[in-house]
């Protein structure tokens, strides 16, 4: 692989490729990925059954646990940190010391890490359906839970940082940029909303700090994490070029300048100053930059090598659907910061539907991607099933476009109701039950889907056939 069509595969200053063995710590990575493959499946149980709670408010009415309040904040944060974070670290623990050409400098500290975030998150589930919370939307965790996983936090991010400063590498490719930031911006992000905005600021300063945060857990540690992770897997998977490292920067730098100030789009029309707003959608529609940028280099790195997607490569096709998503995503998240059309879905399920091909339909499906991507790699082992794979591949297809386009569309019902005649927002709630019921057997077939990866992932560890080639390490 090379940052630039014009530069050779292996630029002449780096070192000779070493063997895997050498550079990645297989347990340590394994263990990442056996938690991420742990909350791959609970996290979305929960969302599951809060939909079911939505179509049948008596259905498990006695089980104080399992109440939609306290279900729903368990999917949202066991997502984001269960599921997605530690398939996350479980990648770079992978990937760093490959790009670097250098072991993780502590793997004393990264075990550490591993544990105090582990154990944060499982006791910080348990707190939430037990009804003990913070409220902050992604921030629910109790305090004392918050210490343990900021401490987790810094832990790993000193272990990630410190091997990148020790790389014995000169060049530095785009995923360590990601990673990089995205690590420094996610511990300060985490600092702010866990000890400082949920204690200091009151009424509307409070609204817009909440922005500022929830935005940012997305925009400044999903979405960097994420590219990095598309960004090392893409040319490596297709055994191609990356199609430019430049254009993947313009993409980076514009990230960082435009993703922070647009939390408050969440909040038009409201008590927040119309400045601030206003910065908010400017920022909102120049993250079409970064957003195109980033489109541009997965198909110009695809050019000529749509073959490998068409087999079971699927790394590569989980890869190439959430870039898909991505790229819808990220168109609606900008249209929908305008005030006119805000006016229309601001407060409907077309917001529902928007959360969730971003976090699911582009970074939960690029996580499994990665998955898929590692785990053969570093056991030696093939799929074991491919069918399963393809199984898969279209239960999440299919199941997630189906819950996507009838919150879409319920969205645009309700919004359209509200503005337009005198209902009120029970009776416009009543109006949109079927598409809930639709959406719950779109979450039903992405979580069966799930449930297969989950039992491939497993399966190829214990019976997958060995491979032939020695996985070693990539050259950049």
């Amino acid at each position: 692989m090379s940052h630039d069509p014009a530069h050779a595969a292996v630029p002449p200053t780096l070192p000779a490729p070493e063997p895997l063995r050498s550079l990645v710590d297989s347990r340590y990575v394994m263990a990442w990925f056996a938690a991420s493959l742990f909350w791959g499946i609970w996290a979305p149980v929960f969302g599951l059954l809060a939909a079911a709670k939505l179509d049948d408010p008596e259905l498990l009415s006695g089980i104080h646990w399992l109440q939609f309040g306290r279900l729903r904040i368990a999917h949202v944060n066991g997502v984001i940190f269960g599921f997605l974070s530690t398939a996350i670290f479980g990648f770079m623990a992978y990937a760093v010391p490959k790009l670097c050409q250098r072991p993780l400098t502590s793997m004393r500290a990264a075990w550490w890490g591993f544990g105090l975030f582990n154990v944060a998150v499982f006791v910080g589930e348990i707190c939430l359906l037990s009804g003990k919370l913070q409220a902050f939307e992604a921030g629910e965790y109790p305090f004392a839970v918050d210490c343990v996983l900021a401490a987790a936090f810094a832990t790993l991010a000193y272990v990630m940082l410190h091997t990148v400063v020790k790389r014995k590498t000169e060049r530095i490719y785009v995923s360590i940029y990601y990673w990089t930031a995205g690590l420094l911006w996610s511990v300060l992000n985490f600092l702010l909303g866990a000890f400082v905005f949920p204690h200091v600021l009151t009424g509307a300063n409070s609204a817009a700090s909440h922005g500022f945060y929830l935005h940012n857990v997305v925009g400044l540690w999903i979405t960097p994490m994420g590219l990095g992770m598309v960004y090392y897997v893409l040319p490596t998977a297709t055994k191609a070029r990356l199609y430019s490292h430049k254009l993947s920067l313009i993409g980076f730098w514009a990230l960082a300048f435009f993703y922070p100030l647009n939390g408050i789009h969440h909040y038009l029309l409201s008590p927040i100053a119309e400045w601030a707003q206003t910065i908010a959608i400017a920022a909102s529609m120049m993250l079409i930059v970064p957003v195109w940028a980033f489109t541009i280099n997965v198909w110009g790195t695809m050019r000529g090598h749509w073959k490998q997607f068409a087999s079971d490569n699927y790394a590569l096709k989980f890869l190439i659907l959430g870039a898909v998503w991505y790229l819808i995503t990220c168109f609606q998240g900008p249209t929908q910061a305008l005030r006119g059309v805000q006016a229309l879905t601001h407060f409907g399920d077309y917001n529902v539907g928007h959360a969730h091909s971003a976090v699911f339909g582009a970074f939960a499906i690029w996580a499994m991607s990665g998955i898929y991507y590692v785990v053969p790699r570093l056991s030696g082992r093939q799929l074991w099933s491919n069918a399963l794979g393809a199984w898969h591949y279209w239960l999440e297809i299919i199941g997630f476009a189906l819950m996507f386009a009838v919150l879409t569309i319920a969205g645009f019902v309700q919004g359209t109701a509200l503005l337009t005649s005198s209902d009120t927002w029970i009776s416009t709630v009543k109006d949109i039950k079927p598409f809930w019921v639709a959406r719950t057997i779109g979450g039903t077939l992405m979580d069966l889907g799930l449930a297969l990866w989950v039992f491939n992932m497993v399966m190829t560890l214990l019976l997958g056939k060995r491979s032939s080639e020695p996985e070693r390490s990539d050259s950049w």
